[in-house]
């Protein structure tokens, strides 16, 4: 009897082990904060870059946000 794995699955049910499905869990909600993250910086790495007054910066913001809810409401629709 492995001890990471559950006797009887209903229909359905994950079968994989506990610990992956936390490991799994815990990488969609990483990349939720990613995709806020990194569109945030990229507009404020273009308008160092291209001398403009925060332009880009808040088009990654926006962009960034918009990302992040439809990930977050994907992943509540899908329990």
């Amino acid at each position: 009897m492995d001890p990471y794995k559950k006797d009887m699955p209903e229909p359905g049910e994950d079968l994989r082990a506990a610990w992956a499905i936390g490991f799994s869990r815990a990488a969609e909600i990483s990349c939720i904060g990613f995709q806020f993250v990194l569109p945030t910086l990229a507009g404020w790495w273009l308008d160092q870059k291209l001398n403009t007054p925060y332009v880009f910066l808040g088009i990654g913001i926006t962009l960034g946000l918009l990302m992040a809810f439809f990930s977050l409401l994907h992943i509540v629709k899908k329990k």
